[in-house]
């Protein structure tokens, strides 16, 4: 059972549903949502950057103070469907990264967002940031770890397998938190915690699979466009996974996109990847992002800062 933290913050998360059969406006909805978090406030002795690459892609830095030339980094791209922008509640939750040893620079992609931008803009973006980073800046691969959540894990195994495909070297690692991996929506999670996702389902309600089909074209699948909802680049489930650095995962047991990390961790397994899945009972989608609030997410964020300083090491 979930803790009483983990299910007071399991009904507040409930009053911000996004199912489009609940909620015609889940778009505007989750724009007008992520807007209220856009005002930057750090505590003192870290500072915050906001940049551009040589190609415009918007990006932030920050780091702790004193740690201006620091040759490790955290590249984390988040999540929000693709529709929401990078609002100021990863900077307090990836703040942490920066107190590891000998300084770490957590550098956040603010890209382009749909339905006005689609694929494959957010992943050229993603790439472009990454070629800033590794070619332009005083970053290598190996001492770079990747991370994101939800459409930001979708993204960051896009990228990865394009660097992979493109026979470049891969970064230290990966840490993902519910990533959103198959657009098909092929997972028997999909069904089976439909009326138990508080984010994107529907309570005591039955995914049918007319309901599957309109939710596919909703616009909360806005950023794929006229792509081929298969291809590893948009769904990375269909993507194979030889060659990957070590890689971590956390999902709850409750959320819809459960196969999504699933059926990824089992392709890495099959490729012989060192993976590490924390699979938390009674917990929703992206949980871990409440690390301050319950003590699920606590119990989860320290594995993984546990991976990702071992990665760096």
């Amino acid at each position: 059972m979930a803790s009483v933290r983990g299910r007071i913050l399991s009904l507040m998360t409930s009053a911000q549903n996004i199912n489009p059969f609940a909620h015609p406006d889940a778009v505007a909805k989750m724009k007008k949502m992520s807007e209220k978090y856009l005002e930057v406030k750090l505590p003192k002795g870290y500072s915050l950057e906001k940049k551009t690459t040589g190609n415009g892609t918007a990006y932030v830095c920050l780091q702790r103070n004193g740690c201006k030339n620091a040759k490790k980094a955290i590249y984390y791209l988040h999540g929000g469907c693709y529709i929401c922008g990078l609002t100021n509640n990863y900077h307090s939750f990836l703040r942490e990264f920066c107190n590891l040893e000998d300084g770490v620079t957590v550098v956040l992609l603010d890209y382009k967002t749909a339905p006005e931008y689609k694929y494959p803009v957010q992943l050229n973006e993603a790439l472009d940031l990454w070629d800033e980073l590794t070619e332009n800046q005083d970053y290598r691969a190996e001492n770079i770890v990747i991370g994101g959540d939800s459409s930001g894990g979708n993204l960051a195994l896009a990228m990865m397998l394009k660097i992979r495909d493109d026979g470049r070297k891969m970064p230290a690692g990966a840490f993902l938190l519910s990533p959103w991996t198959d657009m098909t929506m092929s997972g028997d999670s999909y069904i089976r915690n439909y009326p138990k996702d508080v984010e994107i389902g529907e309570r005591k309600a039955v995914l049918t699979e007319e309901k599957r089909e309109k939710l596919m074209e909703s616009g909360l699948y806005s950023f794929i466009g006229g792509a081929d909802r298969k291809s590893p680049y948009i769904s990375p489930c269909f993507g194979t996974y030889e060659g990957f650095p070590p890689m971590f995962f956390a999902v709850g047991e409750d959320e819809m996109l459960l196969d999504d990390t699933l059926d990824v961790v089992e392709k890495l397994k099959n490729a012989k990847v060192s993976v590490i899945c924390e699979r938390k009972p009674d917990m929703f989608h992206t949980y871990v992002l409440y690390k301050n609030l319950m003590p699920e997410s606590r119990e989860s964020f320290s594995e993984m800062k546990r991976f990702v300083q071992e990665a760096l090491r």
